[in-house]
């Protein structure tokens, strides 16, 4: 290479390998341990010389780098440790948002902080200070980034003054004690990860390799001195280190002309023949030594010098294909880990390695089954001793017609592994032992194996979830579990009212010396192992299952006749209870809450009892400790099967009066209270069917209201005779697609339905469990307000305007059941236009709200003015009654896009699990009492606690839950004057300009506020120094 005349000096720009292995680190820090903080995180990089003649290295951020250098050991010569800051943003908005110039000179700023404060001396790779901005998409299994190495800009340019190849730049002395010097320093393991550093060359050729921070000494004595650095480049030019090497030259060194040394290697080796030895000039900077001072500065990549700026893309890797084999499980546990984000970080260890036993398999047993996996339980094991008949289809959600005739246990596994491939499940077809089922000589042995295999079964699981059909079928495994100290959680259901509770610990030993085997029989204990009184069990406080109630019963009490939303309400909260129960640090031993109390744990109460009626919208919380007189955990019981063993338990089977002496009963007890089925249930079996219903959204909720739909009262008593009923003309809107992740959460779909439209993918699967059922699936996204429309897509979002105003008008009930607040705005707007019957459900992290919407209003009578339309509406409805309010009548705000500036747990679907099933069973019973309401739409909402004349029970307004308190309201509201939904000037405005203003409020949401006077209210509250709270932004309603 000759020398140059002088010109602008150029350098090459750093090229990055970040590596995959780094994002997928990224991903996993930002799942498991960041959460919504977003934070800079130091990271490390790795930077080496040019190691090939013609291939520059390349910058490495690799798994390690996640570690800031302070705590990253990694670090040889091909890897020289430099230290940089990754800002990862929170959605795609805030990384698209950010301002990459303002960024940048901050990052600079700590450069020539570094240089300044002499930090650059003791650590120079500080001078390669990089920076690094992402978005993570957790939930697309994506990164979008961007790379910079901030360059310090002078106010002048840098002049190249000369530029030679080390070998012809120097003696042939000079390169060859030079080579002997950097092999030296390559050699050892503290200087070769140093890629700033001297060169000092006697007058007798030897040269030596020395750290920065002898610049000063190596000064005027006469000698050579060149700045050396680490060129990772291969061209003619040096590498872009140079630039802020020059920076700390001019600031630390005070000179205008430097000798530089760009160091390359081939193969391991000093490669002086490549290497470049140059000359430049350059101005002092003006203004730099102010302590307040940010410099300008360049380097993110692609970006040219010189030139205008322009908006840089960011760059995509995709993680898709890492570990494909765990990459489902991993999405499938990603809810529980984003609830760790705000609200409680589960256990997943302890969840994925409980053992949990489920005595059922039916309505109950399959859905406490999938929810379990939902909550991240993966090893279940199943017994039941029926099988799948055609009327089991529509209430038990795991199975389809080709399971009729097939073994629940056996029908159930590959169901289950189809929505959760990592399950471990086992189906086990064996019939309980049953109290009060005498046992004929031929059957006695194997009704003791029965017996044997249970408790074997009991013995090999942690958790025990009490599903069967009738209640005496529970005694034995209650007694099991008492004696193994297991935990048990009960489930029981008749017609509308459920018990959920988990029964308590086993009793302990008093002291006094005994043996502990003699003890463990004759020496029990009225306290459990910790010194607490002892919970009770389901036969506590109710003993009156002595008797078989198959053979005593009629029809109707020995079949599972209930209310179809009931089971989902009954299995949420059971698992809900497992959960909690197993966060709890006492666990089986913890006391009962009672609600009204106050917790300090994150997952809230742990009650005893769960007491609850959907005909009357009560929830209550019953605490019961241990009865001595216990046919199933008392002392005496436990005592005798201990010394007996089976002996004991094949006597009570044939003889329950047995039970009745060992315990000293006197008086049966009265059973847990609930409602009575009468021999007809006042149902319109016609309505019912002929009832057409649009289901907006086909997700978690509405898969499991359009199943309990199809449910409802099915297999009605009429006559003592069973009947297929229930809704059979089902719309079901929704825009996405079956992703991993919903399989377990969403009860329809299964692993074959992957990447398939959930418009289309939910029809077969009705179909599969109601071949009579009508159900069409409309793929379409709902226009929202705040999703401003572009000139291009306008026409195609009129349209889909048009076809929901077609979809509200030919149907006769719509279930708001979509994930977004604005997204229920135009279905709320048309249901009040066209006086449909609207149900919303609305899900927070550990709450719920299920309300009907009001009627739409009347026209005002003698009216002198007909020319204005809002004049022509009522403040009542129809009938002259005052309007019921919409979703929208509380809020101050209009609605507006609530996603894109949104963190990940807030867009996605991140509540507890069995919250989904309880707000769907909620929401189909209320549809169902408002259907048999003589006034439909216009009947007036009850509150619990007032008298129902309805034969199906109270009909209220709104019902709201709480996992967390368990408490549950009903609320009533009328509607707002100023709402942006149902009221008369949004209701006029919309039937005078039509999907005009429609379109308007799509672009512009806060037009709602001004026609509504929302505007004016707010001012004149600020006027007021009023502080308003925007329900609108209440997670515990807001987030789907």
């Amino acid at each position: 290479m000759e020398a140059a005349a002088a010109r602008p000096l150029q350098v090459a720009a750093i090229g990055v390998c970040a590596e995959t292995g780094f994002w997928d680190s990224l991903r996993r820090l930002k799942l498991d341990v960041l959460g919504t903080d977003d934070s800079p995180i130091p990271i490390t990089g790795y930077y080496t010389p040019r190691q090939y003649e013609k291939i520059a290295s390349l910058f490495r951020i690799c798994p390690e780098s996640i570690l800031p250098p302070s705590a990253n050991s990694f670090g040889d010569r091909n890897n020289c440790p430099v230290p940089g800051t990754l800002l990862n943003t929170n959605n795609m908005r805030g990384f698209q948002n950010l301002d990459r110039a303002l960024i940048l000179r901050a990052e600079a700023k700590k450069i020539l902080h570094d240089i300044s404060s002499g930090n650059v001396e003791e650590n120079p790779s500080l001078l390669l200070r990089f920076l690094v901005i992402s978005f993570a998409d957790l939930k697309n299994w994506k990164v979008y980034y961007n790379v910079a190495f901030p360059s310090l800009v002078f106010d002048s340019k840098i002049t190249l003054l000369s530029l030679k190849f080390a070998s012809s730049a120097l003696s042939q002395e000079e390169v060859t004690s030079l080579s002997k010097a950097f092999i030296e320093w390559r050699k050892s393991s503290e200087t070769t990860v140093v890629p700033f550093f001297l060169i000092n060359i006697t007058q007798d050729s030897t040269a030596t390799v020395r750290h920065l921070k002898d610049w000063k000494a190596c000064q005027g004595n006469g000698q050579k001195l060149l700045f050396g650095f680490y060129d990772h480049g291969n061209r003619g030019f040096p590498g872009w280190a140079l630039r802020n090497y020059i920076a700390f030259v001019s600031l630390r060194c005070k000179i205008e002309k430097v000798q530089f040394f760009c160091y390359r290697e081939k193969r391991g080796h000093p490669d002086l023949q490549q290497s470049l030895i140059g000359e430049a000039s350059f101005l002092a900077p003006h203004g730099w030594d102010a302590p307040d001072y940010v410099p300008e500065a360049i380097g993110w990549e692609g970006e040219t010098i010189g030139k205008e700026y322009k908006e840089m893309k960011p760059k995509e890797i995709d993680l898709s294909s890492i570990n494909p084999a765990s990459q489902d499980e991993e999405k499938q546990l990603m809810h529980l880990k984003l609830m760790g984000w705000r609200h409680f970080a589960v256990n997943l260890d302890k969840l994925s390695s409980a053992r949990c036993l489920l005595l059922g398999a039916g309505t109950l047993g399959c859905e406490v089954a999938r929810l379990l996996m939902t909550w991240g339980v993966r090893k279940l094991t199943v017994v039941d001793n029926g099988c799948v008949s055609m009327s089991d289809l529509v209430k038990q959600s795991l199975y389809t017609d080709k399971d009729c005739g097939v073994p629940r246990v056996t029908a159930i596994v590959p169901h289950l592994k189809e929505r959760c491939s990592a399950v471990e499940v086992e189906g086990i077809q064996m019939e309980i032992p049953i109290l009060g089922h005498n046992i004929s000589a031929s059957n006695a042995a194997s009704v003791l194996d029965d017996c044997k295999r249970l408790q074997t079964l009991v013995d090999s699981n942690d958790v025990v979830f009490l599903l069967n059909e009738t209640r005496e079928s529970m005694w034995l495994p209650t007694l099991l579990c008492a004696d193994k100290n297991k935990i048990a959680i009960a489930a029981l259901l008749k017609y509308d009212s459920y018990l959920v509770m988990r029964h308590g610990a086993g009793p302990g030993i008093k002291g006094g010396g005994m043996d502990e085997v003699i003890a463990q029989i004759e020496n029990l204990s009225t306290e459990d192992a910790l010194g607490r009184q002892r919970l009770g069990c389901c036969f506590c406080s109710d003993i009156a299952s002595l008797v078989n109630s198959e053979y005593t019963g009629t029809l109707d009490q020995h079949s599972t006749v209930i209310s179809p939303g009931l089971t989902s309400v009954a299995s949420g909260k059971a698992v809900e209870l497992f959960a909690r129960m197993l966060h709890h640090p006492d666990e089986i031993h913890a006391p009962g809450d009672i609600a009204g109390t106050d917790t300090e744990h994150q997952l809230g109460l742990l009650p005893h009892q769960m007491q609850g009626s959907l005909s009357k919208c009560v929830l209550s919380t019953v605490l019961c400790n241990s009865s001595s007189n216990c046919i199933a955990c008392s002392n005496a019981v436990l005592s005798e099967y201990r010394r007996r063993g089976f002996y004991f338990v094949m006597q009570a089977i044939n003889c329950p009066t047995h039970l009745k002496e060992l315990t000293n009963i006197s008086d049966l007890k009265k059973p847990f209270a609930c409602s009575k089925i009468s021999a007809s249930i006042p149902v319109n079996l016609e309505k019912l069917s002929s009832a057409r219903c649009l289901l907006l959204g086909a997700g978690t909720l509405g898969c499991d209201v359009a199943r309990i739909l199809m449910t409802t009262i099915s297999l009605t008593m009429v006559e003592h005779t069973f009947q297929d009923c229930g809704v059979r003309k089902i719309t079901i809107v929704d825009s996405g697609r079956v992703v991993v992740s919903n399989l377990a959460r969403q009860s329809l779909y299964t692993s074959d339905d992957r990447d398939s439209p959930k418009a289309s993918a939910i029809l077969g699967h009705l179909k599969e469990r109601c071949p009579s059922v009508i159900a069409e699936g409309i793929k379409m996204e709902i226009p929202m307000p705040g999703h401003p429309v572009s000139p291009n897509e306008a026409a195609s979002v009129l349209e889909e305007c048009k076809r929901l105003q077609e979809l509200v008008a030919s149907h006769d009930a719509i279930f708001l059941l979509t994930d977004t607040r604005e997204s229920r705005w135009l279905p709320t707007l048309l249901c009040a236009n066209e006086n449909k019957i609207a149900i919303t459900a609305a899900l927070g992290y550990d709450s719920y709200l299920v309300m009907r919407h009001g009627a739409g209003p009347g026209t005002s009578r003698g009216n002198p003015d007909g020319d204005a339309a809002a004049d022509k509406l009522s403040a009542e409805d129809a009938l002259g009654r005052q309007r019921l309010g919409c979703y929208f009548c509380n809020d101050v705000v209009a609605p507006v896009d609530s996603v894109s500036n949104r963190t990940l747990d807030q867009q996605c679907t991140v509540t507890r699990p069995g919250l989904a099933s309880i707000a769907s069973g909620r929401a189909a019973d209320l549809f169902t009492r408002l259907l048999h309401h003589p006034d439909g739409i216009h009947a007036q909402g009850e509150i619990a606690g007032t008298n129902s004349e309805g034969p199906l029970g109270l009909l209220p307004h709104q019902i709201r839950g709480s996992l967390s308190q368990y408490n549950l309201l009903t609320l009533l509201g009328y509607s707002s004057s100023n709402c942006t939904a149902c009221s008369n000037a949004v209701l006029s405005e919309y039937q005078r300009r039509g999907m005009d203003f429609v379109m308007q409020v799509i672009n512009e949401p806060t037009y709602l506020e001004d026609l509504t006077g929302i505007t004016d209210l707010m001012k004149s509250a600020a006027y007021s120094q009023v502080e308003w709270i925007d329900e609108a932004d209440d997670d515990e309603i807001d987030m789907l």
